[in-house]
């Protein structure tokens, strides 16, 4: 950006360009992305660089001296965690990190300072309270009463439940108040726009109360594989290195589990198979069609004997045997039974003595 520009034009272009961040639907790793997110940095920075070096705020004023059109400059340090916080990268996610956390803690110092909270009322404890909420819940986390532990995750789900219903309350306020400057352009009200700026306010102390608890997790994670990565490197080996202790056997719990149930209940299936189903059908049924061949043969060489007899003497007649007919007729009545059986089960038509 040119030295030249004014301060409110350096500033709505940074917001532009931030816009453009929250609308991207592309992936944060893009070449493109990366570059927007640093010409947001960029230009918050010089925003922060030329409030300075105009004094326009100071410690000792409240929210009710600022005059209207600064009070949006107290949202660079918000801008500035949030741009952060999209640089990508590794190698530099720790210093990006611990840098958004100073963005945010200042920012949410500021506002201490003019008595601006969230909620609107007494600005007392902000800071403290989003930079040791994650502090306070790893306290109680590692006392020995389970009560307190949940009591502690109980009040942290609140407060983020809390935090995302102020926050949808604040984007709604934020684009009605919006729409009402934009329709009346040039003739906007002071305080119209002053109360815009207050709500954009409240809307980031509630969204950086919730970033900065993340930021602490995400810190706390990346230092701790730092660590481990500083631990994992090469050591000089010892010149009195102590053998490793002796190692107790290993019980085989659930082969020896399996052994004592197949005594009792026996060895069950086996895990393999042992045969094919061409060797099951060899085995099993090869011996019944077999059987049932032969006789069908031996039926057969029976009915032509009998034909040929009564073709030698067409006056004999076949001598019938009483036993084997009745064998037949025992047998015809017996397969009928058993056809009967399979369509109708025992108990079928049994009414149970009921009309």
């Amino acid at each position: 950006m040119d030295d030249s520009v004014s301060l409110p034009v350096i500033f709505k272009t940074a917001c532009r360009l931030h816009e453009q961040l929250d609308s991207y639907e592309g992936s944060s790793g893009d070449e493109s992305f990366q570059k927007t997110v640093k010409s947001v940095i960029d230009g918050f920075e010089r925003t922060t660089r030329l409030v300075n070096s105009l004094g326009l705020f100071s410690n000792n004023e409240q929210l009710e001296d600022v005059p209207t059109n600064s009070m949006r400059y107290l949202l660079c340090p918000a801008y500035l965690m949030d741009a952060t916080m999209k640089l990508a990268g590794m190698d530099e996610r720790v210093g990006n990190v611990r840098a958004a956390k100073v963005y945010a803690e200042d920012f949410l110092t500021r506002c201490k300072d003019y008595g601006i909270t969230a909620e609107g009322g007494d600005a007392n404890g902000v800071v403290e309270l989003a930079a040791g909420a994650v502090a306070s819940f790893g306290q109680a986390s590692s006392s020995t009463s389970a009560s307190a532990r949940m009591q502690a995750m109980a009040a942290q789900r609140q407060t983020v439940l809390d935090q995302h219903r102020q926050k949808k309350e604040l984007e709604a306020r934020i684009k009605e108040l919006a729409k009402r400057i934009d329709d009346a352009g040039d003739s906007a009200d002071d305080e119209l726009e002053r109360d815009f700026n207050k709500t954009r306010l409240r809307y980031w102390i509630n969204k950086t109360k919730c970033d900065i608890r993340l930021l602490d997790q995400e810190l706390q994670v990346l230092e701790h594989m730092e660590k481990m990565k500083q631990q994992g490197g090469p050591r000089p080996a010892a010149a009195t290195q102590e053998p490793p202790p002796e190692r107790r056997p290993f019980k085989p719990v659930v082969i020896t589990r399996e052994k004592i149930k197949a005594g009792v209940f026996g060895k069950g299936y086996p895990g393999q198979p042992t045969m094919t189903l061409d060797e099951f059908y060899e085995a099993e049924y090869a011996p019944i069609v077999k059987e049932y061949e032969d006789k069908q043969e031996e039926e057969r060489i029976h009915a032509e004997r009998v034909r040929r007899g009564l073709e030698e003497n067409p006056d004999e007649q076949p001598v019938e045997d009483d036993d084997a007919d009745e064998d037949d007729k025992k047998l015809y009545r017996q397969r009928n039974k058993d056809d009967w059986k399979d369509d109708h089960r025992r108990g079928y038509g049994n009414r149970h003595n009921r009309s």
